[in-house]
């Protein structure tokens, strides 16, 4: 490091305590994820923006902790804040997923913070329902349409059908 890049980095560090002091440390922000790939299901839990860096996160299955052994290694890594991110991975059978959970354990936490993936509305199915609302809105349009020119067609065509009567 060089001697210019030691001022910066002492004035960060002291920044960060003053801004740090006499407000609790940030609690980790925890959500599982769902990615689907061939078939395996993968499920990613994500604790985002924590303080301090100790965090143990692991998962369960029924409720009981799963061996080391069938988990993807912890990661955690520095956000550009002061904060932290981590996340532990862990593949699954398709249609498993409800079974599992990630349980999060950190200093700033009273108690373990337990999160599960939620499934939500798929983004095709929100596309196919709302295009087949605008299909059938269009379709609607058109028959309206449809049906008033057909009565102004037969509304022209009765005009003439009529002869006018020859005065005498």
């Amino acid at each position: 490091m060089g001697l210019r890049a030691r001022p910066a980095l002492l004035l960060l560090i002291l920044l960060r305590t003053v801004a740090t002091q006499g407000r609790p440390p940030p609690l980790p922000l925890v959500k599982v994820t769902h990615h689907v790939a061939s078939a395996v299901t993968t499920l990613r839990c994500q604790a985002l923006n924590f303080y301090p860096q100790d965090i143990t996160m692991r998962w369960l299955k029924d409720r009981q902790p799963l061996d080391a052994k069938d988990v993807e290694p912890e990661d955690v890594l520095p956000n550009g804040d002061g904060t932290y991110q981590g996340w532990v991975a862990l593949a699954v059978l398709p249609g498993e997923e409800q079974r599992y959970s990630c349980q999060v354990q950190h200093p700033g936490l009273d108690q373990p913070l337990t999160a599960t993936w939620e499934p939500s509305l798929s983004g095709t199915l929100v596309t196919g329902v709302i295009s087949g609302i605008a299909v059938c809105i269009i379709l609607f349009l058109i028959g309206i349409l449809f049906r008033i020119l057909r009565r102004r067609q037969a509304s022209r065509g009765a005009a003439g059908d009529y002869v006018l009567a020859e005065c005498e």
